[in-house]
C-alpha cells in the first residue's frame, strides 16, 4: 500500500511540474482580432483591455480611425503602433483627447493601441473608437439574430 501511495505522489508531482512549466512558458494571449474588418467596424467600438491589436483592417485612402482611452489622468498617453512596409511607427497623444490614424493609401493595415500611465496605471482601461469612412464604402449586412428562449421558431405570435 505504501509503495502505491509513493508512486501516485511521484506521478502527481511530475504532472504538477509539467503543468507549472506550461503556464510559465505559455503566458496568456493578448487580445487581438485577425478577421478582415473595414473602417465602419470602429464606429462606436469599445474594448476593455490592456491593449488592442487588430490585423487586416481594410482602409481606403483618407479614411481614419480615432481611439481614446479612459479613465485617463493628466499626462496619461495612448500609443498607436503600426507599420508601413517594413518600417514600424509609434505615435502617442494624450489619452483623453485620443490619437488618429489616417490611411495614406488604400490598403490593409495592422494597428495596435496601448496605454502609458503618467502615475498609477488604472486596473481597467477602456478604448473607445470612432472612424471617418469614405461614402463609397459598401455597408456590411446586418447579421441574423440567433434564436433565444423568447424567439425560438414556432413560439410566440405566429399564424393566427
Amino acid at each position: 500500500m505504501r509503495a502505491r501511495t509513493k508512486r501516485f505522489s511521484v506521478i502527481g508531482a511530475a504532472l504538477g511540474l509539467v503543468l507549472a512549466a506550461g503556464v510559465v512558458v505559455a503566458p496568456p494571449a493578448a487580445p487581438t482580432a485577425s478577421a478582415a474588418v473595414g473602417c465602419s467596424y470602429f464606429n462606436g467600438l469599445k474594448v476593455t483591455s490592456n491593449y488592442v491589436a487588430i490585423n487586416g483592417i481594410a482602409l481606403k485612402a483618407g479614411e481614419s480611425i480615432t481611439a481614446k482611452a479612459s479613465p485617463a489622468a493628466t499626462g496619461d498617453m495612448i500609443l498607436l503602433s503600426y507599420s508601413i512596409g517594413l518600417s514600424p511607427y509609434i505615435k502617442e497623444a494624450p489619452a483623453s483627447t485620443g490619437i488618429t490614424f489616417t490611411a495614406g493609401t488604400t490598403s490593409s493595415y495592422n494597428l495596435g493601441w496601448s496605454f502609458e500611465a503618467a502615475g498609477t496605471r488604472p486596473s481597467s482601461i477602456t478604448y473607445s473608437f470612432t472612424s471617418k469612412c469614405s461614402t463609397s464604402v459598401t455597408p456590411t449586412p446586418t447579421p441574423t439574430p440567433t434564436p433565444t428562449a423568447t424567439t425560438k421558431p414556432g413560439k410566440g405570435k405566429g399564424k393566427g
